[in-house]
């Protein structure tokens, strides 16, 4: 085919000049986009939020300098469309769905912040699958520039975070919405322009066109005209950052406080008050602190309470009061209750009989004999107790739930009754005086922090805190506490948490076998070798810390592999603390092995504890999940030790598959039949209740066709093992050794020492 020279020329300059005239049109039209109206993205927010992101492709944004230069900040320059365009193109924006906001802007104008977070929102949907980037809203109540921290309307209750957006500077005490990573607030989606207000501020002073704040831990100021009285309780409303309104509280009612649950509290004298469910409670003596509402202390008058609309929005603890009185229920043991449905009393020779029906429901009758020497003389129904004269005074209260019945006494007096019920009486003075610590510091600690605020007590008498007046005073134990008079067991300047048990089988183990969840640094309550051994030098020079770490070396620590703890426990060691003791070696033997009992204990510690009871699913891993039926069983045995060798894990391999048992207390209770005999190393025996002795102990099972028809644990020691062993605390006493060596013996690194509340 022949093609015309002439025509192929008069098309080329046709063509040529149409994309001339359509190049001119698109100019003039991109001359014509004016520069969009409202707030624009800055290329410091950008950056950080594709920094955010952490896309493998690095994304160039191009050059800052044009940006710089017209605004001379670099935390001002703002991300053009030319930059997101970059952007774009680097993503694969169309393939994505990004905007390409065509027509809507010039190359080099800056990027409006709506459109930018419209962009945004899509980049997460498609890089961020883990979704470590998430919006949210705050009101940002107070900046560190130093520090780069920034504390939202949580205050210090919650850690900081830090903030990377220098916009965050001239937003504080506005409410925003924000993106957040990890503890990082990046840049502000938006302002929100609606009123935010904090209730039930502690405004400390009002001066010179300000207001010293202090709410969650936190101290702020707020500049304003409005005027407030100091030293108040106030709900602040912001605006804008602007403090719009302040509503001042001013009705307060002091008095004792007699119990507090979830919803309610009941003070001396005022009655029964609802509970705001943003009540703040701070501490306005010493250092000015935010506390917990497990902090008020039941029984004390040292709080003043705010009321609003009937109820209380604040309480301001306003007085240092010594915590030496303490509270005490007296259970219905034989019942297995908190409630009596009547008790005798005799009080200056007079006897009192009260029912429950006496009493009106929030009724309470107090009664005292008028000589504080004297004691109340207490009769509970179905309860046959050794010791039933009690110290100070007795209340009879109608809750809800029935008649329940306190002793308020002297904690020094509390610890007459509880030091000789815990300890016999007849142990060398010295290990007396490590218990009466010990009893003390337990006990001090539920003073500050309620164990049954509901009822409003601190503690009950039985094992579940300290056992009181299970036997009589003895001047022995009385002596101890005088002795020890206000000492407690402390632990880098707090009162330390404690526990003790009756005997050891030569080692303890540490906190990490309850996993509680605890946060406490409970390191001091740790694995400890009982043998006299570590002190061939005598008690004469006191403590010293080779003997703290001759006690808790690797000799502990390889107890955890089954065939050293298997040699230890088989055997006897003579220079073992307890070696003598009957309960430092023990058999278990269950002769028949019955699979339906064992079925029904499992399923009891799985209704108490279903984390601790788990089934082994496909795949190998284990599953908390209700367990129907075993079958025959194939095996039982320790998974997993724990420190110094306690069981930690216990597998049972069954027909229906095989299930792990976690806890030493858990293992203990699903392996006692509550039939066969501990025979403990003295030949003497007994049938335990519902626990195994200890979690320290080895298993041989017989056998019958592969089937498990019965088990043998030989074991040693007696109680869970943390903390001090009463026996070797005896023992230690025997040889020579203070309270004071004893108490570090068994809880390295803690101090005996007199302790106030805020020492």
């Amino acid at each position: 085919m022949k093609y015309d020279a002439k025509l192929i020329t008069k098309l080329s300059l046709i063509f040529f000049g149409l994309l001339f005239l359509v190049c001119i049109w698109l100019g003039r039209r991109e001359r014509n986009i004016g520069e969009q109206e409202g707030e624009k993205i800055t290329l410091e927010d950008a950056r950080i939020l594709m920094d955010a992101l952490d896309i493998q492709t690095s994304v160039e944004f191009g050059t800052m300098q044009d940006s710089v230069e017209s605004t001379g900040n670099e935390e001002s320059a703002v991300l053009t469309y030319g930059q997101y365009m970059s952007v774009y193109e680097q993503l694969d924006g169309e393939q994505i769905g990004l905007p390409d906001f065509a027509g809507s802007y010039r190359k080099d104008y800056g990027m409006l912040k709506e459109d930018w977070y419209e962009a945004y929102r899509i980049m997460l949907a498609y890089f961020d699958t883990g979704q470590s980037v998430w919006e949210t809203d705050i009101f940002l109540l107070k900046l560190d520039e130093e520090t780069k921290k920034a504390y939202t309307d949580n205050g210090a209750i919650q850690e900081p975070y830090t903030y990377c957006s220098s916009e965050f500077i001239a937003n504080v005490l506005h409410s925003m919405k924000v993106y957040v990573k990890d503890n990082q607030l990046l840049t502000i989606v938006e302002t929100i322009p609606e009123e935010y207000e904090l209730e039930n501020v502690w405004v400390a002073e009002s001066a010179s066109g300000k207001l010293a704040c202090f709410y969650r831990q936190l101290s702020f100021e707020v500049m304003t005209e409005r005027s407030a009285e100091r030293e108040q309780i106030a709900d602040l409303t912001f605006c804008g950052g602007i403090l719009t309104d302040i509503h001042e509280k001013d009705e307060k009612i002091h008095g004792k406080l007699l119990w507090m649950s979830d919803g309610e509290l009941e003070i001396e004298g005022s009655g029964v008050y609802p509970v705001s469910e943003d009540m703040e409670i701070y501490r306005l003596y010493g250092s000015l602190e935010t506390l917990r509402r497990t902090d008020l202390k039941i029984g004390y008058a040292d709080t003043d309470y705010v009321i609003e609309k009937g109820e209380v929005c604040a309480c301001l603890v306003s007085e240092k009061e010594a915590a030496d009185r303490i509270r005490v229920l007296l259970k219905n043991t034989a019942k297995g209750s908190d409630y009596h449905a009547a008790v005798e009393l005799y009080v200056d020779g007079e006897k009192i009989r009260i029912e429950e029906k006496d009493l009106e429901v929030g009724e309470r009758r107090t009664y005292r004999c008028e000589a504080l020497t004297d004691k109340v003389i207490v009769n509970m129904e179905g309860i046959d107790k050794e010791d039933n004269a009690y110290r100070g005074t007795i209340e009879c209260y109608r809750s809800a739930g029935g008649m329940v019945i306190i002793n308020e006494l002297p904690l020094e007096e509390y610890l007459y009754a509880v030091v000789p019920s815990e300890m016999p009486a007849s142990y060398p003075m010295e290990s007396l005086k490590a218990q009466a610590v010990c009893a003390r510091t337990y006990a001090y600690l539920y003073i500050l922090h309620a164990g049954l605020p509901a009822v409003g007590a601190h503690v009950d008498d039985t094992t579940s805190y300290q056992v009181y007046h299970n036997c009589s005073e003895h001047i022995a134990a009385t002596t101890a506490v005088k002795e020890t008079d206000g000492m407690l067991l402390v632990y880098q300047g707090e009162p330390a948490q404690n526990y003790y048990y009756s005997t050891s089988c030569g080692v303890g183990t540490d906190a990490g076998i309850w996993k509680s969840g605890n946060s406490a640094d409970l390191s001091y309550m740790r694995a400890v070798r009982m043998n006299l051994q570590t002190h061939q030098g005598g008690f004469a020079g006191g403590y010293t810390e080779d003997a703290k770490e001759e006690g808790t070396g690797s000799a502990v620590d390889s107890l955890q592999e089954e065939e050293i703890f298997r040699a230890f426990i088989t055997s006897k060691n003579e220079a073992d603390l307890e070696s003598g003791e009957p309960w430092y070696r023990w058999n278990y033997t269950v002769k028949e092995l019955d699979e339906e009992q064992l079925l029904k204990r499992i399923k009891e510690r799985y209704k108490a504890s279903p984390a601790s009871v788990l089934t082994e699913a496909q795949g190998g891993y284990f599953v908390s999940q209700e367990i129907e039926k075993l079958g025959k069983i194939k095996d039982i045995r320790i998974g997993q030790r724990g420190a110094g060798g306690v069981a930690g894990e216990l597998l049972i391999e069954a027909d229906a598959g095989t299930y792990k048992i976690l806890g030493e207390y858990n293992i203990r209770s699903v392996l006692c039949d509550k039939v066969s005999e501990v025979v403990r190393q003295d030949g003497s025996s007994v049938v335990p209740a519902s626990l195994l002795p200890s979690g320290f102990f080895v298993i041989e099972t017989s056998k019958k066709k592969e089937s498990v028809v019965g088990y043998t644990l030989i074991g040693g020691g007696y109680g869970h093992g943390v903390g001090m062993s009463q026996n070797g605390a005896k023992s230690l006493g025997e040889e020579g050794a203070d309270y004071q060596y004893i108490l570090k013996f068994f809880f390295p690194g803690c101090e005996v020492s007199t302790f106030g509340e805020d020492d």
